[in-house]
C-alpha cells in the first residue's frame, strides 16, 4: 500500500475523505482515500504520478491518497509515487467536475423527486459529506449559475434545430 500526499481545495479533499474513505483492519475510516478502479479519476491519478524527482521536497498536503497499482500500465506505485504541483491542479479541477456532477444530480432530484428547497438539498449534501469548508448558500448559487448557463446555451442553439 503506497499513498502519497498533496493539495487541493480543502472541500474537495474533505468529499473525497467521505466518498470513498480507506478502512483499517477495525473497519473504521481512516484519513486515506481510495478511488474505485471503475471510476475516471483512478485512471486520471494513475497517469499523473511520476517518479519524485531528486530534489523535491517530501509529498505533503491536506489529502493523502492510494496510489493506483495497475499491472499493465506498468507504473510500480513504489517507484511512481508523486503528484507535481501542476499535476495536483489538474486532479484538483477532475475532482470539481466530479463533484458538481454528482452535485447538481443531488439537487435535481431531490427538488423534483420530493419538492425540498434548493438550499436544504445542497445542506443536506454538505451533510451527507461531512464538509466543513463550504457554505451550503454558495453551492446552490454555483447550481443558479449553471442553470443559467444551461438555459443560454439551448437558446444560442435554438436557431439550429428550426
Amino acid at each position: 500500500m503506497t499513498t502519497t500526499k498533496f493539495t487541493i481545495e480543502l472541500y474537495l479533499a474533505e468529499y473525497l475523505r467521505a466518498k470513498w474513505p480507506m478502512e483499517d483492519s477495525n473497519g473504521k475510516p481512516m484519513d486515506i482515500v481510495s478511488i474505485p478502479d471503475k471510476i475516471y479519476l483512478f485512471n486520471i491519478l494513475s497517469s499523473l504520478t511520476i517518479k519524485k524527482p531528486r530534489h523535491a521536497p517530501e509529498p505533503a498536503g491536506n489529502l493523502e491518497i492510494l496510489l493506483p497499482d495497475r499491472k499493465e500500465n506498468r507504473k510500480d506505485p513504489e517507484y511512481y509515487n508523486y503528484i507535481s504541483a501542476k499535476s495536483a491542479t489538474f486532479f484538483n479541477k477532475k475532482v470539481k467536475l466530479f463533484f458538481r456532477a454528482e452535485l447538481h444530480e443531488f439537487i435535481d432530484s431531490r427538488k423534483h423527486d420530493e419538492g425540498e428547497t434548493y438550499k436544504d438539498v445542497c445542506y443536506l449534501f454538505i451533510c451527507k459529506y461531512k464538509i466543513e469548508s463550504i457554505d451550503p448558500d454558495s453551492l446552490a448559487k454555483n447550481y443558479y449559475r449553471w442553470k443559467i448557463a444551461i438555459r443560454e446555451s439551448r437558446k444560442k442553439k435554438a436557431y439550429i434545430t428550426r
